[in-house]
């Protein structure tokens, strides 16, 4: 009876000892503020012919930047145009990743083009980046217009 007993109270023990490891907080690891986050700042943007041309400042962890995407719209009355007065709705978007030809990082300023814009025509546009880390959320800039 007394060794029944002992062993009784040790798997009780051993029970509770590996239910007590499986408690606790589990959340996904978030990065840390300081060390993998970034900002993104219109510095300039110009129409050079049916080009857009802009440069944005990066503050904060710039190498964690991994993804660029310059978000735009035509301004207009025809149709599959924003109008003025109304919120922006993008109706097309150019990616540029890293190492790819077009994303031009030095430094803390990012230099990016698109082009094929309509002569004549005004656009807005709004420029966004994405971490590497997978989790992290998108930052963007605020939303700009570029007459031509």
């Amino acid at each position: 009876m007394r060794k029944s007993l002992a062993t009784t109270i040790l798997l009780l023990f051993a029970l509770a000892v590996l239910a007590g490891c499986a408690l606790g907080r589990k959340q996904w690891p978030e990065a840390s503020r300081n060390e993998d986050r970034f900002t993104l700042k219109l510095m300039d943007g110009e129409r050079i012919d049916d080009c857009l041309v802009v440069q944005v400042g990066v503050s904060g962890a710039v190498d964690r930047l991994w993804r660029a995407s310059v978000l735009y719209e035509a301004v207009g009355d025809e149709e599959g145009q924003g109008c003025v007065g109304c919120p922006f709705v993008p109706r097309a978007v150019q990616h540029f990743t890293r190492g790819q030809q077009g994303f031009d990082l030095e430094g803390k300023v990012l230099k990016l083009s698109i082009c094929g814009l309509e002569p004549g025509v005004e656009y807005r546009f709004q420029v966004s980046g994405k971490s590497e880390i997978p989790t992290m959320s998108m930052q963007y800039t605020d939303v700009y217009m570029a007459e031509p």
